[in-house]
């Protein structure tokens, strides 16, 4: 049988769970007042519950479980088992709410078994001219990447829709450059987005509502960190190097987490306050602030992500790194004016 019918298989499969999955354990949830309470941080005005990021984890999984059994697809253990326990810890912040440095413990412990997994950044890939990197730098400097893209998707989550679109537009991103460079890894890309498709029908859904929840955020964040190990992994092999250089990549399809934390970090240390306590600095929420409904917010952000990428791609190899990075910090002021002020 041809890739393609594979791929449209997983594709179905973890869509149908997906979809089945999140409505189960909706009700479940809803039955047994598990149900996430209305604040003055809150975007929502209707009772919702966490379950999705338990729903997606499941669906996922067992698409996951059909490949392997069928030879599809082989999964490194230790990244496995940095996903399985950053999810655990999301489930758990879900229902005790885990203190900050507590949670930044446990995932620094998940940083350290995906380091095990094989992949990890070992080089800077010409940036400040470095490449190849000391054993504790890359031990170093993979650990806080990955403790950075973690946090940084969780903390968008605060829109309808907006972690599910940014994480969509970040595994379209990976899923073409690993079809083009014919890597092993293509087929996770329709299992997850089909998992996210399946989930955000009830996202979206006044009566069903149901969030991510820190499940959801670190379980999609933990496979993301897990793809930035590969992609800037020096012993990977990927044939857009000669298109856009690695680490802009990388940074491109974080993009909006990395600019909304770093944003929202600055004007809490701005004002004297703890950069990991909640508030309504970030940029969905000036957008909703501006009159943007939920879905209207995700969908423009992601286009304007998918934008910026797209142009990079389109110029770096007329301007070089350094130019499509003074570009991309150009664009984003206007855009921030045009959208966000």
């Amino acid at each position: 049988m041809s890739e393609t019918f594979y791929y449209i298989t997983f594709f179905i499969i973890t869509l149908t769970a997906s979809f089945y999955l999140n409505g189960y354990i909706n009700r479940i949830f809803v039955g047994n007042k598990v149900t996430d309470p209305v604040n003055e941080r809150s975007s929502h005005k209707y009772p919702a519950t966490r379950s999705g990021g338990i729903s997606i984890f499941f669906a996922i999984c067992l698409a996951c479980a059909f490949g392997v059994s069928t030879g599809k697809l082989e999964i490194p253990l230790y990244a496995l088992l940095s996903v399985f326990f950053l999810t655990l810890t999301g489930f758990a912040d879900d229902l005790i709410n885990i203190r900050y440095r507590e949670k930044l413990f446990l995932q620094i412990f998940a940083a350290v078994l995906m380091f095990q997994s094989g992949y990890s950044i070992d080089s800077f890939h010409g940036v400040f001219n470095i490449y190849e990197i000391p054993w504790w730098l890359e031990f170093t400097t993979s650990i806080f990447v990955y403790v950075v893209v973690v946090n940084a998707l969780n903390l968008i989550d605060g829109l309808d829709g907006m972690a599910s679109f940014i994480s969509i537009k970040f595994f379209l991103i990976a899923g073409g450059v690993i079809l083009v460079s014919k890597t092993e890894w293509f087929l996770f890309i329709p299992i997850i987005i089909s998992a996210l498709v399946g989930f955000l029908w009830f996202n979206f859904n006044r009566n069903k509502k149901v969030f991510l929840g820190d499940t959801g955020s670190l379980f999609l964040g933990s496979i993301m960190a897990f793809f930035v190990f590969y992609f800037l992994d020096s012993e990977s092999s990927l044939v857009t190097d000669s298109l856009i250089s690695r680490p802009l990549l990388v940074v491109l399809m974080l993009l909006y987490p990395l600019v909304d934390t770093l944003r929202a970090f600055a004007i809490r240390a701005y004002n004297n306050k703890s950069p990991f306590i909640a508030d309504r600095v970030h940029l969905h929420h000036r957008l909703a602030d501006k009159g943007y409904q939920h879905w209207q917010a995700s969908v423009l952000t992601f286009f304007l992500s998918v934008l910026i990428t797209s142009v990079n791609f389109l110029i770096f190899s007329t301007i070089g790194l350094l130019g499509c990075v003074i570009l991309t910090v150009i664009i984003l002021v206007l855009f921030y004016f045009i959208f966000f002020k």
